[in-house]
């Protein structure tokens, strides 16, 4: 798997296997080894030669690194019970650990441990503290410049501009971008984001279109004409830009969704502390800013501006974060079953 932060890296969490990780329980409980669980390819190359050894440097924690996906952690998770983590905190989507903190895995993260979450947009932060955003990639609308002449603004555009028909990219709905989409069209043309009859039924209009697993393939649609838009993140369309495509993002007038990787504090952790440095770490300026420059990641710290060399590329800054829409996952979760089989049924 070829992981990158912007969508391959935060989505392959939720979409990626389910076989159980090998890390031993009794290495997690080392009190001065902090586990670091993340991704693989371009991801796990930047924490190991650069994210890792800094923080190593400036807090004196060993660190492990643990590759893996969401369903791993949380199956690890699981195996553990509460009471017994073999983790200390846990990142991943947050349509995974929306389950997980329901379970009563997590506690909030203190203020006075995590300093540089006085810094961090309120929009990024779940109640309490019980889960902050420490990573986002906005999602829109991503379009061919050269072959669509009236540029989007809306979501609604996707239905409405005949340019569009039947040259849309759609995700698949185990892909979280999909089932976000669903939710999205129930809100704009139904009750509300769990009005799904009214999104099922829009979103049939828009047939027929090819459905995709990640922002990669959905990149590699519009790089070749397949589609004339899709619904993509900014860091991908920064990546295809940079190689050339004549493609942008539109932030659509409705709001943005996201691909967001949740930092989570494990109630019963082995090293609670180790894990609130690594976290303020993350958050810091230095860090925030690395982490724009290196995979497009918009910051959450407010501090942190947009390289100019990246601004003309990236229009959502960190005060940004008030046009993302959020969702109610353990809501969404709890149909999910249910709205897998209907979407799989109907949107062959």
């Amino acid at each position: 798997m070829t992981m990158t932060l912007g969508r391959r890296g935060l989505v392959a969490g939720a979409v990626g296997g389910s076989f159980i990780s090998s890390l031993p329980v009794a290495m997690a409980q080392q009190q001065q080894e902090l586990i670091v669980n993340g991704y693989g390819g371009s991801w796990e190359k930047f924490w190991r030669e650069t994210l890792l050894p800094g923080f190593e440097a400036a807090s004196g924690v060993k660190t492990k690194y643990d590759s893996g996906l969401a369903r791993t952690w949380t199956a690890n998770l699981r195996a553990s019970g509460a009471e017994k983590s073999p983790y200390s905190f846990i990142m991943m989507n947050e349509i995974f650990a929306a389950m997980l903190r329901g379970e009563g895995f997590f506690d909030s993260w203190p203020m006075d441990k995590v300093p540089n979450l006085k810094d961090v947009h309120p929009d990024a932060k779940l109640k309490d503290n019980n889960g902050v955003y420490g990573m986002i990639s906005p999602i829109g609308i991503g379009y061919r410049t050269d072959l669509v002449k009236k540029k989007p603004t809306s979501w609604k555009d996707l239905w409405d501009n005949p340019e569009f028909k039947g040259k849309i990219g759609m995700y698949q709905i185990g892909n979280s971008a999909g089932y976000m989409f669903l939710m999205l069209t129930s809100k704009i043309f139904g009750k509300g984001p769990m009005d799904f009859d009214a999104g099922f039924r829009e979103i049939q209009k828009l047939k027929p279109f090819p459905q995709v697993d990640f922002s990669g393939s959905m990149g590699q649609l519009i790089t070749r004409g397949e589609v004339v838009a899709g619904i993509l993140d900014l860091p991908e369309v920064i990546r295809l830009r940079n190689a050339g495509a004549p493609v942008e993002f539109v932030a659509p007038s409705e709001g943005m969704f996201m691909f967001e990787q949740s930092f989570n504090l494990l109630k019963h952790g082995p090293n609670k502390d180790g894990a609130c440095k690594y976290f303020d770490y993350v958050l810091s300026e230095r860090i925030q800013k690395l982490s724009v420059e290196e995979f497009f990641i918009t910051p959450v710290n407010t501090k942190v501006a947009i390289p100019d060399a990246l601004k003309d590329k990236m229009p959502i800054g960190p005060n940004d974060l008030g046009k993302i829409l959020q969702w109610d996952w353990a809501a969404a979760n709890a149909v999910r079953d249910q709205v897998s089989e209907r979407w799989n049924r109907v949107m062959r």
